[in-house]
């Protein structure tokens, strides 16, 4: 059971492990380790890793749809290409779909850098 404990704290970021790691080791040994406790701390470090990598996850979420969405389109017969024209609205939804999740990820890195320059 300690090798379960060990992994637990090992999952976490590096920075959350010098700050808490000692502490929350010691907090794990007088728990009883469930199922349901070890997926609740595996959900946390998952959130906090995501968190720590969050604009490189954005991208990728933003790569997925994109292409899912100009897949669909292809499939629908909508478009042969992903150079397309918005010439019906599934058409221009189907683009929207295409180029919203970039447009969403240039949004929040335009806003962060706003945010930088006025702290």
């Amino acid at each position: 059971m300690d090798m379960i404990r060990h992994f637990l704290v090992a999952l976490h970021p590096r920075d959350w492990r010098e700050r808490y790691g000692e502490e929350f080791a010691a907090l794990l040994e007088d728990t009883r380790l469930t199922p349901v406790a070890a997926a609740d701390v595996a959900a946390h470090c998952v959130g906090l890793r995501v968190r720590a990598h969050l604009d490189a996850v954005l991208v990728a979420v933003a790569m997925l749809a994109s292409v899912a969405c100009d897949i669909t389109a292809y499939d629908a017969r909508l478009t042969a290409n992903i150079l397309w024209a918005p010439t019906s609205p599934l058409r221009a939804l189907a683009l929207l779909g295409t180029i919203g999740p970039w447009a969403a990820v240039i949004v929040r890195i335009r806003a962060r850098r706003r945010s930088a320059t006025r702290a």
